[in-house]
């Protein structure tokens, strides 16, 4: 019961103190610790916290402060204020993103690098991108292949392809000429055709661009995901994959 009320955000001090007023209260401050077994010094505070929530009440006799629990009911009705609380400050947080965003953004200067591992590495970077790019904005692919591992490949890239045809995104795609059958599975995973082409043998390294985030997946088992934000970076890229795109076959 204790880890269940814990779990509303409910901190041990309060749970004890609730419980005792709930079975024996109302009860005086002394009875109250007694039963509680929390120091004298301390229930002052964890009452006006409960009462604050709405969970303990007090009433005067005598001139003396008798508490009682609030029915059990009212721990409902605090989750769904707390709940409320949360979605409001979920849209305030919403309306705010774009400019946190534009702040992180005009941050960098000089060329950021980051280097990320594994599938949940990929998925970061991958996340971040497609969480910030605008819709209707240009992607270009070189080389893309299944890797050393296909089905992680084709489950990451359909994944992450629908997100990517979601936002509209006007994506180029130059495939490893052997991934013919690839391309048609993950488009029709996805339900969409890239603008897409073969080239390339077999490249075991995949480099995407948008805007002036250039990814290179080193496509093993486990990825190894180079991450280069910077505009000359990603636009000498883009010149590269114009060149080559005119001389693969379609």
């Amino acid at each position: 019961m204790e880890e269940i009320l814990k779990e509303t955000g409910l901190t041990n001090s309060e749970i004890k103190v609730y419980l005792a007023l709930l079975r024996k209260g109302p009860l005086t401050k002394t009875p109250l610790i007694k039963e509680s077994k929390i120091s004298s010094s301390k229930v002052y505070e964890v009452i006006n916290k409960l009462i604050s929530k709405g969970l303990v009440s007090v009433v005067i006799k005598n001139d003396v402060k008798h508490f009682d629990a609030a029915s059990p009911l009212k721990i409902k009705e605090y989750l769904e204020i707390k709940k409320n609380k949360i979605i409001i400050a979920e849209d305030k947080v919403n309306k705010i993103l774009p400019e946190l965003i534009n702040i992180k953004n005009t941050k960098v200067i000089s060329p950021e690098i980051s280097v990320f591992y594994g599938w949940e590495g990929l998925g970061s970077v991958y996340q971040t991108e497609l969480g910030t790019i605008k819709k209707n904005s240009k992607v270009y692919v070189i080389g893309a292949s299944t890797g050393k591992n296909l089905e992680m490949t084709k489950i990451f890239f359909t994944k992450y392809g629908r997100i990517a045809f979601s936002k509209n995104l006007d994506t180029y795609v130059i495939f490893n000429i052997n991934a013919r059958e690839y391309a048609k599975s993950i488009e029709k995973n996805i339900g969409k055709m890239y603008k897409k082409r073969f080239l390339f043998n077999y490249t075991p390294t995949e480099i995407t661009i948008a805007n002036d985030t250039t990814i290179i997946n080193i496509l093993r088992e486990e990825p190894i995901v180079i991450r280069i934000i910077n505009r000359e970076t990603a636009q000498s890229f883009i010149t590269y994959f114009k060149a080559i795109w005119k001389i693969a076959k379609k």
